[in-house]
Formats: C-alpha cells, structure tokens, sequence
C-alpha cells in the first residue's frame, strides 16, 4: 500500500509536467529555459516557493536538529530564509530591470552584459556550475533516505538512477513551464504530509518517550557567543545568498513584471509556518529514539512509524517530489549557463538539445557522489553558500549602478573563493563566524584596492523601471 500511494504521486506529477507542454515551441531556448518571461504572479510564487522547500529543507531541517540535539540549527536555517524574502522583494524588480536589458536569463548573462565581458561571464558561469555540484548531490542524498523508508529490495543506485530519468521527463517535456507546474502538486503534497506527520507526533508524544525534550535538546550550552555568532553571520550571508543563487535568478528573469514579484514576494512568509512543525517531528525524534535510524531520515522514520501504510506512501512521494521538482530548476539552470555563458557562440536552435545533455550528464555525475557521500544535507547546504556568496559584490555593482574593470572584479571573485572554501574545508576556528564572511571581506579589499568603483551616469539605482540604456565605457 505504502509503494503504490508513493508511485501514484509521481505518476501523477509525470502526467501535469507532460500535459503542460503540450503545444508549445519546441527549439525556443528563451521558452524552456526561462518561459519566455511570461510567469504570472501564481506561476513565479510557486517557482519560488520551491526553492524554499527543496528536500534540503524537508529533510535537512529537522535533520539538523536531530543530529546537534540543538535549536541553534533551527534558528540559522529559519532565519536565513525569512530574511531573504524581504530582501528579494527589493533585489529582484532591479535584477528583473537589469535581466531585460541586457537580454539575460541567467545570472553570469546579466554580469557579462553589465561589464561587457565575456571573460566575467564565462567565470561566474563556471564557478555557478562548481558551485551547484553538491547541490545534485544534496538531492539525492535525500532521495536515497526516501527509498530507505519504503525498503524495496533494490540497490539504491538503481532507484537514484530511476529517479534521475524521473526528473529528466519533467524537465524534457515543458521546461521551467513544466516546473512551475508540477510544483502545484508539490506544495499541495507537501503542506498536508508536514502538517500530518507533525500532528502525529504531538498525539503519539507519550509513547515510548525515553526522556524529556529538555533532557535532549540545548541551546549555545557553554559557548554563548560563540553560537550567537555563527547563527547571525549564517543568516546574514546565506539570506543574500538565496537571493543571488542561479535556480532563484531563473525564476526572477521568467516573471512577466517586477510587479508580479513584488505580489507574490507577499505571500512568501506564509510558508514559514511549515518550520515549527518540521522541528515539533525532529524533537519528537530526539525524544524516541527508537524511530531515528539516521538524522536525514528522521521526517520519514516518523511518518513510517506513526501513519498508516498508504499516508507514509504520499508523505515520501511528496517529499520525493520536493527533489525532484528542485531538481528541475536546478538542471535547467545550469543548463542555461553552460550553452549561454561557458560554451561559446552556441545557435540558439541547438540550445535545448545541447541543455538536455548537459542535464544528463548532471544527473548521472549526482547519482555516483550521492552514492559516496555521507555529509549531512544541512552541510553541504552550507558550502554552497559559502561559494555563492561571492558573487554579491558583482551584483550589487549591478544593481546599484557602479563599475569596475573585468579584471578587478575577478581577481575579488578569485580571492573571496579561496579564502572562503579554504576556511570551510580546513575547520579553522573562528569563534562561529560563517567562513562566507571572512571570505567575503578579502573578496571586496581586493575589489576595492586602488581606484574606487565609477558610478555609471546611465544605468544608476535610481534609473526608471524600463528605461535602461547601455552603460559607459568607464574602466572597461
């Protein structure tokens, strides 16, 4: 009963990503790599709302805690994603203005254009195409706790692969159309089986309890400051960082109008109700240990432990479909990037055939390091920003209407990431401050070393919506 509700989610899903490309242009790349940006306020919402509940954080979320016993993982992930809704409601109009202007529907095309550099726009491409490695990964690694839940006698390997063809249909069929589509069902899905699963831990709490939550859970313990520092330093660069990632610049680039973000950037913290419920089932999994196998698996253990067959077989459909859609983006994305900013002089006719090659060969490259890895969602979460990050400075270059020459610009880049990752990977101390920000610091005093940036008389910040012209030629 459980296998057959969960397939018939993903059927289901297949079958709304199919029809919605019915009778569309096929070899259009502007269509199936950004729609056209003809998105309506509903159709953008949903985009975006998908990079919010991405298996990262259906999974990943409680996971963390599970895994810490601590509620500071609850208030850095919380806390960067409501943060970066209002700073969305502000970046995106100006990066949507930008976008039209210079023709772009991925973020290295609008740096290119803005710096009239391809140089910037092959880096920035590359480092993005780095950079969303783990996140494939990350997706996967999820995928692979779902088909643990429903403990069918196949390799994991296998399933992954099967799911990765999954993702492939969604995207081949429609393209970001199909995404925004198929994430109806998805959030649908979704909002029910975390509502479900929290409701039966608060009504099954009293059975088979160990200890008290307090007995399991803590805050900073011995080091107070230590924790208030990387909890607000986390959320200070991931919230722009959010903003900034190359699935979120796809969604913006495809709204009809920067009043169509402005509308649905509204309704974004709405979702942030979903959180405390994914915590009440992580404490529920520190306070029963019996049903937590594994930290990423807590969301599923419980709902396998504590609903009946069939609603655990759509709970892990719906969380499977988190995936999967995020998977979508995410491969049309990078995609984008790769035939537009890193491949040169690609005809536009030979995009989309190039871009679904390219997301086979994404697909097939997460499937074998999903295999090999045993890093927490929640941290490869983390290194990504780190990375990502590092592209702020550029963009607000952009947006704020201010020039540098390619070569500074890149030389920041390059020493914001070495510094960063290097921090990451090494584990340095640093009293809890997020290694994206020491990164960050060296990026801009490169950046900034010399002359100051040049303010750009045509294209500033306070230019009208709609009346962008061509920049200077100041520094170039």
């Amino acid at each position: 009963m459980m296998l057959s509700a969960f397939l018939a989610v993903l059927v289901l899903a297949l079958a709304l990503s199919l029809l919605s490309g019915r009778g569309e242009a096929g070899q259009d790349p502007k269509h199936f790599f950004a729609a056209r940006g003809q998105f309506g306020a509903v159709l953008f919402f949903l985009l975006s709302v998908g990079e919010t509940y991405s298996i990262g954080s259906v999974l990943g979320f409680p996971g963390g805690i599970a895994a810490s016993g601590s509620i500071d993982v609850a208030l850095w992930f919380v806390g960067y994603i409501l943060l970066a809704f209002p700073v969305g409601t502000i970046l995106y109009p100006r990066l949507w203005q930008l976008g039209q202007r210079f023709g772009a529907i991925t973020l290295p095309d609008l740096l290119g254009g803005y710096f009239d550099s391809r140089l910037v726009s092959c880096v920035s491409g590359c480092v993005l195409v780095v950079l969303m490695l783990p996140l494939g990964t990350m997706q996967f690694i999820g995928l692979g706790a779902v088909f643990s839940a429903l403990a069918l006698p196949v390799s994991t390997v296998i399933l992954s692969s099967l799911a990765a063809l999954l993702a492939f249909l969604f995207v081949a069929s429609a393209g970001l159309r199909g995404a925004a589509l198929t994430a109806a069902l998805k959030d649908l899905l979704i909002l029910i089986a975390i509502f479900c699963v929290a409701l039966g831990a608060v009504f099954h709490w009293s059975d088979g309890a160990k200890m008290p939550l307090t007995a399991v859970l803590h805050g900073a313990g011995g080091r107070p400051v230590s924790s208030c520092t990387m909890i607000i330093t986390t959320i200070l660069t991931q919230a722009v960082g959010f903003c900034i990632a190359p699935q979120t610049a796809a969604a913006v680039f495809s709204a009809r109008s920067p009043a169509t973000i402005r509308r649905a950037q509204i309704w974004m913290p709405l979702y942030m109700v979903l959180f405390p419920l994914l915590a009440v089932v992580a404490f529920y999994g520190l306070t029963h240990p019996s049903v937590m196998t594994h930290p990423d698996r807590v969301f599923l253990s419980v709902a396998t432990a504590l609903l009946p067959p069939w609603m655990a077989g759509l709970v892990a459909g719906a969380v499977a479909l988190t995936a999967l859609v995020w998977l979508g983006a995410v491969c049309l994305s990078l995609a984008a990037i790769v035939t537009r900013s890193i491949v040169p002089h690609v005809p536009a006719a030979a995009q989309k055939r190039m871009g679904l090659g390219i997301i086979i060969a994404y697909l097939a490259l997460s499937v074998v390091t999903a295999a090999a890895q045993t890093t927490l969602i929640v941290t490869l979460n983390r290194l990504f920003y780190v990375g990502l990050v590092q592209l702020l400075p550029a963009v607000l270059l952009c947006v704020c209407g201010y020039r540098v020459t390619p070569s500074r610009l890149l030389a920041g880049l390059a020493a914001g990431l070495v510094a960063g990752a290097g921090l990451f990977l090494s584990g340095v101390p640093m009293g809890g401050v997020s290694p994206a920000l020491p990164g960050l610091a060296v990026n801009l005093l490169v950046l900034l070393q010399g002359r100051r940036p040049v303010r750009d008389s045509v294209s500033g910040a306070n230019t009208r919506e709609g009346d962008l012209c061509h920049a200077s030629s100041e520094e170039r």
